[in-house]
């Protein structure tokens, strides 16, 4: 039996991230969504520049704070080794740091010898969806994963206190700091290592390339962007709490959070853990301050610590709010998730190596850890996976939207807006340069006939939508705390059609195609049906987003043949 325990071990560790990427496999689609096309552009000027001064703007490039020169360089190379920049394959590329991530908290664990298996719950931890915005989105992959790994990749090279480990760490803090403004802060974690180290040499290397690496941030084709509204310091308990909320989003569920004067239980307990997160750095500080000698785990856990810590301190910072955290909004998004779930897998192997001698209380903690690392990997992916589908079926359709309205489904609150500037010639030159070139593959969905002609070309004569169809609409409170019209489209078919089928909704002016995204079963369903999905369908949409009129309601889905087919509904939306 006993031969058989590593296996089972490495057989435990392996599901969560194989179940990872079969799901970004099944999910993600090459088709760029927001972010994405402002690399592009930029990835197009890199490839028309014609001098090293054009290039080297065009690489560093400012989109906000941030510098994405890593993030850049790698679709560049994608470029130059396949002829065109693959969105999935960029995705897939950046959740891969994930496995870096988790094997330097392996080193961690190993260099204080403390047994493998008690690693086994931290993939459960990092390979889940509560960061889902970084498995379907670009940009997002390809900088907060990479960023963190940089991060404690630095943080491993000064921990050795060797020359090799040093220069590790210099590069590792060169690659965070151009794949993302907050990067920065390695600088000041790796002065602070050093300093109480007292590698003074070392140290003063540090700070001259971290003052010549700055100097170039800032003073190179940058512009300042100041920030009007509230500041941090009008509300600073309000802000230590937002900060602790930060720390502990691993809690932050995948439900509304609509901004009301009561608390919201899950940013409750994002708070609570957070606080004991802060614990836990307090504790491990304290430690290595009265150690004699600090070895390499310290040093390193140490620096992950204030990294993550930190880099939600310049969250708030550029965020500052005056009001409760818990009374929702829209305080956090979905990408910024991963620092708190990495920080958790950080704070779980700190307190392994606290315990590493008090055999019953490391095995309770890690048996703990496992408990809830796996039922949040069930939670997230259950809340989730609808979430992801949905957007895969939205940046499907993207292109018959800007084919026939020069407007897309994912992006903008009103139906009239230009992605992504509001420019009249940006985007639309833009897509036709990236079309030409062959850098990106944006119609490769796009086969429906013409919006003015869809129902006429695809209606099949004489026969009615065997099922039920509905609509509704609320006030809700919409992306930006405002009020607004909130409508929802219900199907549910006699005969589910084997792949993704739509609303069309048909006025006289416009006709409008919105997918049908299945409704996952309630917990207690998917346990006795043992299927995700249920046979109900629905999508929804706030009022700005849609052009106001009368519409005649279809359910459109691919016939036998493969060819759109429609079917009327016999209902009418009165949509205004």
């Amino acid at each position: 039996m006993r031969s058989w325990r590593p296996w089972l071990g490495i057989g435990l560790i392996a599901i969560p991230v194989v179940y990872f990427f079969i799901l970004l496999d099944a999910h993600v689609v090459n088709i760029p969504y927001t972010d994405d096309f402002n690399l592009l552009e930029t990835v197009q000027k890199l490839r028309n520049a014609g001098s090293l001064t054009d290039m080297m703007k065009a690489l560093f490039e400012q989109v906000n704070q941030h510098r994405f020169g890593f993030e850049r360089i790698v679709m560049v190379l994608m470029l130059l080794v396949t002829g065109t920049v693959n969105i999935k394959t960029q995705i897939v590329i950046g959740n891969l740091f994930l496995l870096g991530i988790g094997y330097l908290l392996y080193l961690g664990l190993r260099k204080e010898r403390i047994s493998w298996y008690l690693f086994i719950p931290v993939p459960y931890i990092l390979f889940n969806l509560v960061f889902f915005e970084n498995a379907y989105w670009g940009i997002a992959a390809l900088q907060n994963t990479p960023l963190i790994f940089f991060a404690m990749l630095t943080s491993y090279g000064l921990a050795r206190e060797d020359g090799k480990g040093f220069r590790i760490a210099l590069i590792a803090a060169l690659l965070t700091t151009f794949t993302s403004g907050s990067g920065m802060l390695t600088w000041i974690v790796g002065v602070i290592i050093l300093a109480f180290q007292k590698r003074f040499k070392s140290l003063l290397w540090w700070v001259a390339a971290s003052v010549a690496v700055l100097l170039f941030y800032f003073f190179f084709d940058y512009q300042f962007i100041s920030s009007e509204g509230t500041k941090i310091w009008d509300h600073p308990v309000l802000n230590v709490i937002f900060l602790m909320a930060f720390w502990g989003n691993v809690l932050f569920l995948d439900v509304r959070h609509p901004l009301v004067p009561a608390f919201h239980q899950d940013i409750i307990a994002c708070v609570l853990l957070g606080a004991g997160l802060a614990l836990v750095f307090a504790v491990w500080a304290v430690r290595i301050l009265i150690a004699r000698k600090p070895g390499w785990a310290e040093w390193f856990l140490l620096g992950a610590m204030m990294f993550l810590m930190g880099t939600g301190a310049m969250f708030v910072v550029s965020r500052p709010i005056n009001d409760y955290v818990m009374y929702g909004g829209t305080a956090f998004s979905r990408r910024y998730m991963i620092f708190g779930v990495v920080l958790v897998a950080v704070c779980y192997v700190c307190v392994l190596v606290v315990l590493k001698n008090f055999k019953s209380w490391k095995n309770a903690a890690a048996v703990t850890a496992a408990v809830f690392f796996v039922g949040l990997n069930f939670v997230s992916y259950f809340t989730s996976i609808v979430s992801i589908r949905k957007l895969h079926d939205e940046l499907v359709i993207d292109s018959y939207f800007w084919k026939n309205y020069k407007t897309f489904l994912t992006v903008g609150e009103n139906f009239t807006d230009i992605p992504f500037w509001n420019h009249p010639t940006r985007m639309r030159d833009l897509i036709i340069g990236l079309e030409s070139e062959g850098l990106t593959e944006f119609y490769q969905f796009y086969d429906m006939p013409a919006q003015e002609d869809l129902v006429r070309e695809t209606a099949v004569a004489g026969k009615s939508f065997e099922g039920s169809f509905d609509a509704l609409f609320q006030y809700r409170n919409g992306e930006y705390n405002r009020y607004m019209k909130y409508f929802q489209f219900f199907v549910t078919p006699q005969n589910p059609p084997k792949g993704t089928f739509y609303f069309l909704l048909e006025s006289q002016k416009n006709s409008i195609v919105l997918p049908a995204v299945p409704v996952p079963n309630t917990v207690s369903d998917f346990l006795q049906k043992a299927t995700y999905y249920s046979n109900n369908y629905q999508y929804a949409v706030y009022k700005p987003k849609l052009p106001e009129g009368k519409y005649r309601a279809w359910i459109m889905s691919r016939g036998e043949s493969g060819q759109w087919a429609s079917f009327s509904t016999g209902k009418h939306v009165l949509y205004h």
